[in-house]
């Protein structure tokens, strides 16, 4: 693993569990309705552009029984948008209308073709896709069917789609302050106007329950920032969750070993629930995880867990071979400059978005790119990860002449590269990373502040538990412990890799993947150590233990 420099934003010492929260609630730069905010509070952010004129138009089609036709993208954050509409269509009784995912090597967006595939419909609604598509969009559009599209990507000044209704709070027209809902966030708060738009004829269902649960999935699988609205979809959507209604996600919950918890949170969705969902669209085909959000007969749900468990198994042991390849070639030939670009032929598209984050974290801190080579086609098709601080779409937009396709925004994109324009694509990509601070390309971690370990208690849980869902924006709290004892009990798992400790000769700690950055000194000389942890129930011990996140000589000058 990387490791980062540790640096502690807040020097005063709590006196009590009071004053760590206040101290939290200053680093997040937030103040106490943060903790309280209800789905009434999301009244502010439906002034997104687009939304009323999006319902009236689509109520009037519903109105006239018009064929509708779904697209989503083929990620967690279209699949649950998706799914969020044909359940509001199924629930108001409307069967008119189809749904389209396209398979992930047919390319990001609305499919070229579907003006061809679907000649009979009168409106297209895409979801994270469409911004744009221009081409299928004036296809649609000439051929008489309106088109709504509800999408969270960045909106160039040239080159938008012509839609009917853009809802994206990201187009400079748009009022709404704020930008960083995703779609499945933008669907839910378009379906709350839709329902007040519905012909008579139409019983307006209610839109809590599946359709918070959705809604809170997308938006943490997708790593918007967890503040504002986002928050507010985030906290309801998993209230739903551990009310235990929804049982497409309970059961997916329980297959990935989930069942004993008590309650689940904003990580067990992150990194449990969204993969399994994602698996479906990186593996094989993204209708299954549709198919299981939509179904509701109890054998049904069942299979189509079983199988989303089953892809996300093989998405985890490819990512892996992947990752270890690329591990020998760094060793063999380390990387040189801010950038790395690598590619293979045998790597599957479906996995090089996951691999480039996970080099980041292990290998190479630097904006990275996993390309899946055609070399029959001649072309390559990356997943591009950036950095805090470094912006990710204007560095694309700086190669646009070596790119056939490319799209994303500030932290992650996708692109396709001709296989010939692939050495200047690396050199001008390496050559804008050069244009920026060294400061950019050193790897930060932040910990809130310097924590009594006589305040770890179950009523410091009650406290931070507070400040949950944890994401982008809204980190788990984070604190330091300097120059205590830090003692080995025992490791564990496979291949010993996890460390049982104890820490200050009183308080249990978990060091996971820990062994490998412990070297024998520490164990034998026993120095005092600097420690950086999060604190955590654990049900094992039947008490608050420390998350142990680094240990060492962490906070030097």
């Amino acid at each position: 693993m990387i490791e980062p420099r540790w640096r502690i934003l807040d020097e005063t010492k709590p006196a009590g569990v009071r004053d760590v929260l206040e101290v939290l609630l200053r680093n997040r730069n937030v103040g106490d309705t943060f903790l309280n905010g209800t789905l009434k509070d999301l009244q502010p952010y439906l002034t997104v552009c687009g939304m009323n004129e999006g319902a009236e138009l689509m109520a009037g089609h519903l109105s006239r029984g018009s064929k509708i036709v779904l697209v989503g993208d083929y990620d967690c954050d279209g699949i649950t948008s998706l799914a969020q509409m044909s359940l509001f269509l199924n629930d108001i009784g409307y069967s008119n209308y189809d749904v389209v995912i396209p398979r992930r090597s047919e390319g990001y967006g609305i499919p070229k073709d579907i003006a061809g595939t679907a000649p009979d419909a009168r409106l297209l609604v895409a979801m994270d896709c469409g911004t744009l598509d221009s081409g299928p969009v004036s296809e649609m559009r000439a051929r008489g069917a309106d088109c709504i599209v509800i999408d969270h990507h960045e909106v160039p000044s040239r080159g938008v789609a012509p839609a009917s209704v853009l809802i994206n709070p990201k187009q400079p027209s748009c009022p709404s302050r704020f930008k960083e809902f995703c779609s499945a966030g933008l669907t839910l708060l378009f379906l709350t106007r839709l329902r007040k738009a519905l012909p008579p004829k139409f019983t307006a269902p209610s839109l809590g329950g599946k359709y918070l649960v959705l809604a809170a999935i997308g938006t943490v699988a997708d790593m918007v920032p967890l503040v504002e609205g986002n928050r507010i979809l985030a906290r309801s959507g998993l209230a739903s969750i551990n009310a235990r209604t929804y049982a497409p996600v309970l059961k997916l919950a329980d297959l990935a070993g989930l069942s004993g918890k008590k309650n689940l949170s904003a990580g067990h969705l992150g990194f449990y629930i969204g993969p399994r969902i994602n698996a479906a669209g990186r593996m094989a085909d993204a209708r299954t995880a549709f198919d299981l959000l939509v179904e509701d007969d109890p054998d049904q749900i069942l299979r189509l867990a079983q199988e989303l468990n089953r892809l996300n198994a093989g998405r985890q042991q490819e990512e892996d071979e992947i990752l270890s390849e690329i591990r020998r070639q760094l060793a063999a030939k380390p990387a040189e400059g801010r950038t790395l670009v690598v590619g293979d032929q045998d790597w599957s598209p479906g996995v090089i978005g996951i691999v480039a984050s996970r080099i980041q974290q292990e290998l190479h801190y630097g904006p990275t790119v996993v390309f899946s080579v055609d070399e029959e086609a001649g072309l390559a098709r990356g997943s591009a990860r950036s950095v805090p601080g470094y912006d990710l779409y204007a560095a694309l937009a700086a190669c646009d002449p070596y790119l056939l396709k490319w799209g994303g925004h500030k932290m992650a994109a996708g692109m396709t590269v001709a296989l010939e324009q692939m050495d200047a694509f690396k050199a001008r990509f390496e050559e804008v990373a050069q244009d920026h601070s060294p400061e950019v390309f050193v790897p930060r971690a932040r910990v809130d502040l310097e924590l009594d370990l006589d305040l770890v208690s179950t009523e410091l849980l009650d406290v931070l538990n507070q400040l949950e869902p944890h994401g982008l924006g809204n980190p788990t709290p984070t604190f330091a412990a300097r120059r205590i004892p830090v003692t080995l009990k025992k490791a564990f798992g496979r291949e010993q890799k996890h460390l049982r400790l104890v820490v200050d000769n009183r308080i249990e700690g978990i060091f996971w993947r820990g062994a490998p950055s412990c070297s024998e000194r520490i164990w034998k000389e026993q120095p005092l150590l600097d420690v950086v942890f999060q604190v955590e129930w654990d049900d094992y011990s039947g008490k608050p233990v420390l998350n142990i996140k680094a240990m060492g000589d962490l906070f030097r000058e």
